[in-house]
């Protein structure tokens, strides 16, 4: 059995142990012999009053002194251990690495605040234990985990910055932290090391493939796992886990429609009438309830008006539980006035009404007027590699043959983020290019090309209602008009296996006639004839200026909606469109300059707290340092607004699941892995291997000072 003591200098105040004893001899009755002459009765009481206060006053030293000595061991907080090394390794030096979890997710509640609050409560306590001999390290576990203090034995300058710590709106990355606290356990000089990990155990951000495996092969590492999950007060029931913005053309009024995706995270339990609300620049606009079933998502659609061409910001949120972090998302939106779409002629002629784009262009844009809703723009097939795609929400193909190599790969990315491609066939497309080559964009192949003879009839729209959003309009004698206009040609087509898709309009010969599909954020839309006179004569229909127009609006989002840049924290933005790197205006004001190196696009890092931010283009200052080093202390009077981009929390964070005790070994093969909840964390964690004797010496004491005091009210 051995004894260690984490405040040893408290042992000083056994001195006082000759306090009581002192005070014992200076108060003892002094004996004074007088002859008198009944010498009988004056023996008799004196041995009475000798019997009553002799041994009452030794006990009453006893136990003061008793009293005093249980006091100083008590707070130089003894341990007791028994046997082998490991009941010395207090006394020795040692190094120990503090491995704070500061993500969102603990900014949980809890009874005492926050899970963070604490667990900074905690660590704070075990510095504070901490003897002279040892040194210490703090390392975060957000990712990027990151070291806070180096080798210390000053706790002063740690304890003054964890009283001001607030947790992060980061993910969490123990693996990467622990990976940190090994290198740094590397290069200590003591013998007993240690690595405290404070967190709540959240499953999401324990990846094995990220653990160090030096653990493995220094068996001498303790790893001791402080758990706070169960001072979770409360659930996290669900979260808001994306925000898509759409801007309508297709009605008479300016919409933009917000369509939410709310997930429950309760795996067993659904939930009923969860209150859902839009907030516009600062206002609330519009409140719903939803139903989610457990461990289910459900989406609903916002929709306000538009009043003027401002840019718009807002949020999503819902119903407050234990975690506030993942209720909102935030979102920023600049309103387009016009849709602007790119027709690419795939066979320009001499004659201008012969060009394959002529109709096309006319019926987006009757009178070339620049207040319409549609800004065309003609391109030839040559010319198409040039353009800057990103400009456009609508790419319109009339009878391309073929694209520039690559061209294929730079319209599915375009599709992806959201944009619109119209394809209208004619005799000089290569089934075999569209069939093999924009086979991902396509979801069925052209079969082969159907022709009128002379004498036959031909081929006629199929004339039915429809609830479809750009046909809906059509009906009656509308209708009626389009089913009398004549196909000379069309491509018949086959499903490709595995690929969803609609067909909205059809030939009497049930041949389809438009085939759309959904491709990442965006719409392929495919007219199996012609745009032009060629195959058909629907350009010079009436209807036709409507049709196209309708389909135009219904595909297109606005190029906000393929442009705009929404991160999660914690996610470099790449501006692959930009030459010069923009000043970036962070929530708060914090103006910064994104990064650029020569040799690519500029970058900014600093997303690492959710909010809007402003990009501005400026006339940097022609100096040889970095222009990432010299950030404005205020916005530059040249400074021309670019437009802005949201940073928001990954939901990733919000994922329940906890680690399970039992495979906490799994993470750290070889290692010596204690796991404790926080309740039980002070006295179990303690510096010192052994059992804490604190709070049996403060009983002790108790009970002195109780007997001490029963005996002089006895007297």
């Amino acid at each position: 059995m051995n004894f260690s003591f984490t405040s040893p200098w408290y042992l000083l105040g056994l001195l006082g142990l000759a306090l009581p004893i002192l005070i014992h001899l200076l108060t003892r009755r002094q004996q004074t012999r007088l002859k008198f002459s009944a010498v009988y009765l004056l023996q008799q009481a004196r041995k009475r009053s000798v019997r009553k206060s002799r041994p009452n006053k030794l006990l009453l030293l006893l136990l003061r002194c008793l009293a005093i000595g249980f006091l100083c061991l008590a707070l130089a907080n003894p341990n007791l251990s028994s046997g082998g090394l490991e009941s010395i390794l207090a006394s020795r030096p040692s190094a120990h690495v503090f491995v704070l979890d500061d993500s969102y997710s603990m900014s949980a509640t809890s009874d005492q605040g926050t899970l963070f609050d604490r667990a900074k409560t905690t660590l704070t306590e075990l510095i504070e234990k901490l003897p002279g001999n040892h040194s210490f390290s703090l390392v975060l576990a957000s990712h990027p985990a990151r070291v806070v203090q180096d080798w210390t034995e000053d706790p002063g300058q740690t304890l003054k910055w964890l009283k001001a710590a607030q947790p992060s709106h980061r993910i969490t990355r123990i693996g990467k932290a622990v990976t940190v606290a090994a290198d740094l356990l590397s290069s200590a000089p003591q013998e007993n090391k240690r690595i405290f990990i404070l967190t709540d155990m959240d499953q999401n951000g324990w990846d094995r493939d990220e653990f160090p495996t030096a653990l493995a092969e220094d068996s001498s590492t303790q790893i001791k796992i402080i758990d706070f999950s169960a001072s979770q007060k409360g659930l996290n029931r669900a979260l808001v886990e994306k925000v898509k913005l759409n801007q309508e053309f297709l009605t008479n009024r300016r919409v933009i429609r917000v369509q939410a995706t709310i997930a429950n995270l309760l795996p067993n339990r659904a939930i009923k009438q969860l209150p859902v609300t839009l907030v516009i620049n600062g206002k609330r606009q519009s409140e719903s309830m939803i139903d989610l079933p457990a461990k289910g998502k459900a989406t609903h659609e916002f929709s306000f008006p538009l009043l003027n061409n401002d840019p718009v910001t807002g949020h999503v949120e819902i119903q407050e539980d234990a975690l506030a972090a993942d209720n909102r998302r935030l979102f920023v939106y600049q309103p387009d006035r016009k849709i602007k779409a790119l027709v690419v002629d795939g066979d320009p002629r001499g004659v201008a009404h012969q060009h394959d784009s002529f109709y096309v262009e006319k019926a987006l844009n009757p009178f070339s007027s620049p207040m319409a809703d549609i800004e065309p723009t003609v391109s030839t097939l040559s010319e198409f590699s040039e353009r800057d795609l990103k400009q456009y929400s609508v790419i319109i193909l009339c009878n391309v043959r073929d694209l520039a190599i690559g061209l294929e790969q730079e319209l599915e990315k375009f599709v992806l983020r959201g944009g619109a491609l119209l394809i209208g066939l004619g005799d000089q497309v290569d089934p075999k290019y569209y069939n093999e080559r924009l086979g991902l964009l396509l979801p069925v192949t052209l079969k082969s090309i159907n022709q009128v003879r002379t004498k036959d009839k031909p081929f006629h729209l199929k004339a039915q209602p429809s609830d479809h959003p750009a046909l809906k309009v059509f009906t009656g004698s509308m209708l009626k008009e389009m089913a009398r206009i004549p196909f000379q040609t069309l491509y018949s087509v086959e499903p490709r296996r595995e690929r969803e898709f609609e067909t909205p309009m059809h030939f009497t010969n049930r041949f389809p006639a438009v085939i759309e599909s959904n491709f990442g954020e965006g719409k392929v839309i495919l007219f199996v004839s012609s745009l032009d006179r060629d195959w058909n004569n629907f350009p010079i229909h009436p209807t036709f200026l409507p049709w196209i127009q309708r389909w135009v609006k219904y595909a297109a989002q606005g190029l906000e909606n393929i442009s705009r840049h929404d991160v999660t924290v914690g996610t470099p933005l790449v501006f692959e469109e930009m030459e010069q790197a923009p000043l970036v205006v962070a929530p708060g004001g914090i103006i910064s300059i994104a990064r650029k190196n020569p040799q690519s696009p500029p970058v900014f890092e600093d997303t690492h707290r959710p909010g809007v931010y402003e990009l501005y283009h400026w006339s940097a200052p022609s100096v040889s340092e970095p222009m990432d080093s010299l950030p404005p202390k205020q916005l530059p009077a040249d400074a021309k607004r670019l437009g802005s981009f949201t940073v928001n929390f990954d939901p990733a964070e919000s994922v329940p699941g906890k680690v399970p005790e039992k495979e906490l070994s799994q993470y750290f093969p070889g290692a010596q892995v204690d796991y404790s909840p926080a309740d039980q964390s002070l006295n179990a964690a303690s510096v010192g291997a052994g059992v804490p004797l604190t709070t049996l010496l403060f009983l002790l004491l108790a009970v002195m000072m109780f007997w001490e005091g029963w005996i002089v009210r006895k007297e």
